[in-house]
């Protein structure tokens, strides 16, 4: 996600003990990642032959089609019933300072 601003303009040190925050985010980007993908991508890239296991959501596709793409192996990701959810990590980092949002897609 972008922020275009820095955290410690809305992030007041006197009232931290009653943190409450909430920004705009003008623009979201979905890239593809997550622990298993990443680990196999890499190991795939030193010779490796290494079998993700995982489940997967409905929105499934696209993901499946890099992995295809990238030669890698989904014998083992299971796709979960067709209104399971898949999880979403939104990161913005600047300053030496991270926001993390977990989000549940559909």
């Amino acid at each position: 996600m972008v922020f275009q601003d820095r955290f410690k303009n809305h992030i007041l040190p006197d009232q931290i003990h009653i943190l409450n925050v909430a920004f705009l985010v003008p623009h979201l980007r979905r890239e593809f990642g997550g622990c298993a993908g990443n680990i196999a991508y890499n190991l795939k890239l030193l010779g490796g032959e290494p079998l993700i296991m995982a489940t997967v959501g409905d929105d499934f596709a696209p993901y499946e089609y890099r992995l295809k793409h990238l030669g890698l192996a989904q014998t083992h990701v299971k796709r979960g019933a067709a209104d399971v959810h898949r999880a979403g990590v939104h990161h913005h980092r600047s300053d030496d300072n991270q926001i993390t949002a977990f989000h549940r897609a559909r």
